[in-house]
């Protein structure tokens, strides 16, 4: 196997019944068919629906099963109390994608302006909903994610492992992967600035 390509440490994160594992599984056989070592490791509430789902990424990375904190190239979230939980992954400089139509939130927007945190936001749920099927949303945010440079999984291979992993419903799945990508490309998903998100609850550790 090709050790040569990009090294990636990729979070992977939302709530039990969100389709984590799935988007974990598009996105490394993706790179297992590129020819890169992959590592995944998935933890937290897999079984329980509604508790935590988190999946650790690696592409090209170490044999370690986890990534440490503050090492993390990207964080991918299905849900943006998700995503700030888990902020303390992400490395100076890192990239957050959130599935969401609002910003994460504004008391964490210095820390973020701190680290040199970029976040991305799109509403994936509702864009779901709108093309018929609510769990393809996380099919949506892997287009998203696509799209960026940062992720270099180019979208063209994702279409082929989703069209290799998916038995029914495989064009479904192909217009979300467009979707998302699309709704990238179009601007509409950079957050310039922070928005307040619905929780009211949530901390951030933003020890350095």
């Amino acid at each position: 196997m090709s050790t040569t390509g990009p090294e990636l440490k990729l979070i992977i994160v939302g709530l039990g019944g969100q389709g984590v594992v799935f988007l974990t599984r598009l996105l490394s056989q993706t790179g297992v068919a590129l020819g890169y070592p992959v590592l995944v490791s998935e933890t937290h509430g897999m079984s329980q629906r509604g508790g935590s789902v988190i999946s650790h990424l690696k592409i090209n990375g170490s044999e370690a099963p986890l990534i440490r904190r503050g090492t993390a190239d990207l964080l991918l979230a299905m849900e943006p109390d998700e995503a700030v939980r888990n902020l303390p992954f992400l490395r100076q400089g890192g990239t957050v994608f959130v599935n969401t139509d609002n910003g994460l939130r504004a008391e964490i927007t210095e820390h973020l302006k701190r680290r040199n945190i970029q976040v991305f936001v799109i509403p994936a749920s509702v864009m779901a909903v709108d093309l018929g099927a609510a769990a393809v949303a996380n099919v949506i945010l892997a287009g998203f994610v696509a799209a960026h440079p940062a992720l270099k999984l180019p979208v063209e291979r994702l279409r082929q492992t989703l069209e290799s992993i998916v038995p029914r419903g495989r064009e479904l799945n192909l217009q979300a992967l467009e979707a998302g990508y699309n709704y990238f490309k179009s601007d509409i998903g950079i957050l310039a600035g922070q928005q307040k998100s619905k929780s009211e609850n949530l901390t951030v550790d933003t020890e350095e």
